[in-house]
């Protein structure tokens, strides 16, 4: 099931590169995967239509006839070999040619969208840098065709709106139309020059036509004024990448990741040029603050080692007792473990069938038109937005090649241990073994024994030495030794709490979309426990071979102590974060992911959830907020609210209206979850760009279809 899925998601992406040896390549592959399918696997396939797909497709390739499912696409990837044939159309001069340029634009956005979606923004319209605002939570719910709709009803009721206008041509260059963004973006840059933000988009729009010659200074002068400029370096890795520079192509990849920009392509690209190169510290440093510190860290605290034969004596039994707790509970926990395992492995089938369910009803629209999106929707849907962040942190959690890794810093921190205990060891022969020795060879040269009083004597005094001796020895190594070791076992407590949360965490996000992580997890605890066991237990001097005695050879007596189970909570789910997406507020946990935004001076909320499995969206939800008997409509749903009412229209994954709920409280919170930047003025906010390369022309467009002329 498992490498099915993976065939069928290189599917899309042969098709939308017209690349026939690929497909023949895949459908080879297809064939040779049915023969180890089980009957109701091949049953499903069939049903599927998977087969037939592939074989339409490659007819059309061979007739020449690609038709609405194969529409060309850009290779975000790749920068035009050739300098589009597109023409730029002259850069408007004033606020009148700026409108007349985009009066067109309008119209033929409205006459391409459907008439449903249409209607549902009117109400948003001619607000000015409102309908900016309002256009961009549409954006950030991958509803396209309305934020382009109400951007350029923005720009054209307020021409002064320069984020608007940047925001406009920003999503056209996205959409395949750089040749139509760049007079919107130019026009813009006479009014606001210094923005590092526009000089991305400027370039970004060149570049995604072929003109590297116009965009590189672009870029860089976008990173001069902002060295934050993710997409700016991705740009000129791309660039680096086309002049055959290897070694640069790296140093810009390396940055635009470390300034946020850790996608899939860009992981993926600088692993093949430097596949040494650790990422994880870019990665943990932007994630750590939502990594959770978890209470059986706080139960089992190692004891202190004792640093005197009268200490070890005196605290025997505590020690003891927590070693045998220690045993009894992580033998105890390894049956859990097992138990969770096995209740949970069935969810891995169940949720890939969920998958293979979607992918039926994609490919059930075969050849109709919008097919092309809705396969590359598809295909993101299957790893959520942060696989490739969780992919990175847990392959160098402990890879030894790392230095900063968790396994080798441990294998520093050892190593520093050993390195103290030699140099006490040999601060004690100096002070104490070289003495013993000494007597030692004395005694056996004295000639004592009956009336030899002399010799008697003497071999009494050098007994009494030795044994003085090897008790200040003891005493300074036990003092000494308490010292290094209870250094060290702070110090790997640290490290093996730290690296406890960061597996959960990644854990957490890397199994969501497969099954519930509470297995993994606990598996996790256990081994947790183990590795804190495994480093105490033998630095206790009552557990090292002639490690404690009594002064003069009187030996501590070994106890017999039982140890009790200690139970711990199993926490469900490791990953509860909120991040800031640029123009909404972002929320993800086990239950989901969820994208919100929240105009607290206006009258508009909107939260998208999407399942954590398919990662389909599965409801929203609008909040209106109004003075004194404003009257709203959302949908199919009319209110009037008064001035501290704000009432909540849910609504399902086809955005149909199930629910009303309305708050009497003023200035009530958000619905949901809260954090990022969703109390933030979003007036200030302008959008980044960066790929979207395509010199033929729009492949990939909000309304699914060309449609600018």
């Amino acid at each position: 099931m498992k490498n099915l899925l993976l065939i069928l998601l290189m599917l899309p992406i042969m098709t939308m590169a017209q690349e026939k040896q690929k497909l023949d390549d895949a459908m080879k592959q297809l064939e040779e995967l049915k023969k180890n399918m089980t009957p109701e696997q091949r049953a499903m396939l069939d049903k599927m239509g998977v087969e037939q797909t592939m074989k339409t497709t490659k007819d059309k390739m061979q007739s020449g006839n690609a038709g609405t499912a194969m529409m060309p696409m850009a290779d975000p990837n790749k920068i035009p070999e050739k300098i589009s044939a597109l023409v730029i159309p002259p850069t408007p001069t004033d606020k009148a040619k700026l409108i007349a340029y985009l009066k067109p634009i309008f119209s033929q956005t409205e006459n391409a969208m459907k008439p449903d979606n249409v209607k549902a923004v009117q109400t948003l319209l001619d607000k000015g840098s409102e309908t900016g605002k309002y256009a961009m939570v549409f954006w950030t719910h991958n509803e396209l065709d309305k934020a382009l709709y109400l951007l350029v009803n923005a720009c054209i009721s307020n021409p002064d709106d320069y984020v608007s206008i940047n925001n406009l041509g920003a999503l056209l260059t996205l959409s395949g139309y750089a040749h139509k963004s760049l007079p919107l973006l130019l026009y813009t840059q006479k009014f606001v020059p210094q923005s590092s933000t526009l000089l991305n988009n400027i370039g970004q729009a060149y570049l995604s036509l072929g003109y590297v010659d116009k965009a590189k200074p672009l870029f860089l002068s976008a990173i001069a004024k902002d060295s934050t400029k993710a997409e700016a370096y991705r740009s000129m890795a791309l660039i680096a990448q086309k002049q055959g520079d290897k070694t640069l192509c790296g140093s810009y990849l390396e940055k635009a990741i470390a300034n946020g920009g850790a996608t899939t392509e860009n992981i993926n690209q600088l692993r093949q040029l430097a596949p040494e190169k650790d990422l994880s510290e870019y990665i943990r440093k932007r994630f750590k603050q939502f990594y959770k510190d978890h209470s059986v860290t706080k139960r089992f605290t190692v004891p202190p080692v004792p640093a005197s034969y009268e200490e070890a004596v005196a605290r025997d039994n505590e020690v003891e007792a927590y070693f045998r707790d220690f045993d009894a509970t992580v033998n105890a926990a390894y049956k859990t473990q097992q138990e969770l395992t096995n209740k949970y492995e069935g969810q891995v089938n169940d949720n890939q069938a969920k998958k293979m369910a979607q992918m039926q009803q994609v490919m059930a629209n075969a050849g109709k038109p919008g097919f092309s999106k809705s396969m590359q929707d598809m295909k993101a849907s299957f790893s959520n937005p942060f696989m490739a962040q969780a992919g990175i942190m847990l392959s160098s959690i402990d890879n030894p090649q790392f230095s900063k890794s968790y396994i080798s810093r441990m294998k520093t921190e050892t190593g520093n241990r050993l390195k103290s205990e030699t140099e006490l060891k040999q601060a004690l022969k100096s002070e104490f073994d070289d003495k013993i020795n000494a007597l030692t060879k004395e005694k056996s040269n004295l000639k004592d024994g009956e009336g030899q009083n002399a010799a008697n004597a003497r071999a009494v005094e050098i007994e009494k030495e030795v044994c003085g001796l090897k008790t200040a020895k003891q005493s300074k190594w036990l003092e000494k030794m308490a010292e290094i070791n209870n250094r060290y076992i702070h110090n790997m407590e640290d490290l093996l709490n730290q690296r406890l949360q960061e597996y959960l965490f990644w854990n957490s996000i890397q199994m969501q979309s497969m099954q519930d992580p509470t297995a993994i997890n606990y598996a996790a605890y256990v081994s947790y426990l183990n590795n804190l066991k495994d480093l105490a237990y033998p630095l206790f001097p009552t557990h090292v071979d002639g490690g404690l005695s009594k002064p003069c050879s009187d030996y501590l007596k070994a106890n017999n102590y039982k140890g009790k189970i200690h139970e711990w909570e199993r926490e469900h789910c490791e990953v509860d974060f909120g991040i800031d997406i640029m123009v909404a507020g972002g929320k993800m946990n086990c239950e989901g992911w969820s994208v919100y935004a929240d105009f607290k001076a206006g009258s508009f909320k909107y939260e998208k959830s999407i399942d954590p499995v398919t990662w389909q969206t599965t409801g929203h939800s609008i909040s209106v907020k109004g003075g004194k008997d404003k009257e709203f409509e959302v949908g199919k749903i009319k209110a009037s609210v008064g001035a501290s009412v704000e009432t909540t229209v849910k609504f399902d994954g086809n955005m149909n209206p199930v629910d009303l709920i309305v708050k009497g409280t003023a200035g009530a919170g958000m619905n949901g979850p809260v954090g990022g930047s969703a109390g933030a003025d979003l007036g200030s906010v302008e959008i980044s760009v960066s790929n979207g390369f395509n010199a033929s022309g729009p492949g990939f467009t909000p309304l699914g279809s060309s449609f600018l002329k």
